[in-house]
């Protein structure tokens, strides 16, 4: 189970790792940032700032969960996989209770560090 949760621990890591691409390097294409809620690029351009320090706080998560899974997998270390994955399931509940229509997200966002989540309580 410990190979799971490493594995559902790094595709987390990943998603959030493109995430931040998304929100800090290709906010202004229209396929994106409608993707984030803004109907037309003034709404974006307005809104560009918030998603870019957003968009970092997204690879520092990212990063962390890669980490994590690393150390698990070397070193059996759960302490930074178990706190970014709770961290990126809460922000999914979060989302969902914010925003209910963006529940597809919600579910993306939180899914893969569930996975790795029970994982470890399985291992």
């Amino acid at each position: 189970m410990t190979t799971v949760a490493v594995i559902f621990a790094a595709i987390a890591g990943l998603m959030h790792v493109m995430i931040f691409l998304m929100e800090v390097f290709f906010f202004n294409r229209p396929s994106i940032f409608k993707r984030f809620g803004a109907k037309d690029a003034e709404t974006a351009a307005i809104q560009a700032p918030v998603f870019y320090n957003i968009g970092f706080y997204n690879l520092f998560l990212g990063l962390g969960a890669l980490v994590g899974a690393w150390m698990l997998a070397d070193s059996g270390a759960v302490s930074l996989v178990a706190f970014t994955c709770l961290f990126m399931v809460g922000a999914g509940i979060v989302l969902v209770t914010r925003a209910p229509e963006l529940a597809r997200a919600a579910a993306m966002q939180a899914t893969p560090p569930a996975i790795a989540l029970i994982a470890l309580l399985l291992a």
